[in-house]
This record gives C-alpha cells, structure tokens and sequence, in this order.
C-alpha cells in the first residue's frame, strides 16, 4: 500500500527486451530485494540492488493496462516505497493496481484535465482522491467522461507532472475507499 506522496523522481537506465522485461531505475531510495515499490503508480517488485538504484521485473500483462510500453530510458519517474505499519498517511490510500489509462486534454494555470471511460465515473466525488501516474491528488471538476485536478507548484516540481502535455496518457487509479463502497450497492 502507498500513499501518492512521492519520494523521488527517479530515471529509467535501461528497459531489457525479454519475456519477463527488467527496468533499471536510477534511484537514492534505499531498497531491497522484495520490496514494492511505486513507478509511475505501478506496483512492481525490486529483483535486484544495484550501486545506483534497483532493477524491477515487469510482466507482459502489465503492458495492457498502464503507460508502461511508452516508457523509455531516460524518462523520469515517480517513485515511492510501500508504507511500513506506523507511517503517516499523508496522502490517501493507494494500492498500485492501475484501473485504467486516461489521457491529458488540457492545462489552464494550475489545472489539468483528463479524459476516463466514463463507466468509471461513479468512483468520483467532488474533492475526492485521485492518483494519477502515483500522486496522491485531489479532484477540483468532475463531468461525465472527464475530471480535473489542481496542483501547487511543490507537486509540480518533485514529481513528472510538469512534464505532461496535452495528450499525455497517464495511469488513473481510484480511490480505493470509493471502489469499496461502490462495491457493496
């Protein structure tokens, strides 16, 4: 479990071409082997420590359903380590099971908008929790197939928001206290 607050942007060193493709992150975080961590909102599990990050395995289906295939070396990402029991909860609780991949449509002043399948609409609520590509963000506009979010300079600076454009695809996970409910109508 997470909580949508970034710890680093971290950058991808290699991405292997292999069934099972491996991502080498250049990272300050300190890891182990078997720990899950956040990239770009993707739970994935660090398989190897090296002296300038850590190598996470990914597999084909992860592909599917979320930005990952566009990823390359060089491109930044947000990083964030599992919560241990006793952390703060600074953000809201995210899992890092990408529900679906949306797409930027617009950026005005602070505010961006995205585009979603609008079945998915109901886990939104006004002011509710949203992570978008990992980050923990609070929904400002909700319509039927779009929503937007409102971020302050500090978001933009330490994670890769500030670098998305209009059609930037992302990785949307809903809240998950919203899925639940949803889920016992």
């Amino acid at each position: 479990m997470f909580t949508g607050i970034i710890e680093e942007k971290g950058r991808i060193v290699s991405i292997s071409k292999s069934k099972v493709q491996k991502i080498n992150i250049r990272s300050a975080l300190e890891v182990k082997n078997g720990d899950s961590v956040a990239i770009q909102g993707i739970c994935l599990t660090v398989t190897d420590v090296t002296k300038t990050g850590f190598v996470v395995d990914v597999m084909r289906q992860t592909h599917g359903v979320t930005t990952l295939a566009e990823w390359r070396a060089g491109n930044y990402v947000n990083l964030e380590r599992a919560l241990r029991i006793g952390d703060r909860l600074g953000g809201h609780m995210i899992l890092g099971h990408v529900d679906e991949v949306g797409k930027m449509t617009k950026r005005k002043a602070n505010e961006y908008s995205f585009t979603m399948n609008p079945k998915n609409a109901h886990y939104l609520a006004p002011k509710g929790s949203i992570s978008i590509d990992g980050i923990s963000l609070t929904i400002a506009s909700i319509s039927k197939s779009a929503f937007s979010v409102s971020l302050i300079p500090h978001t933009l600076k330490h994670t890769t928001f500030g670098t998305l454009r209009t059609g930037s695809r992302v990785n949307i996970e809903y809240d998950y206290l919203a899925k639940l409910l949803i889920s016992q109508k």
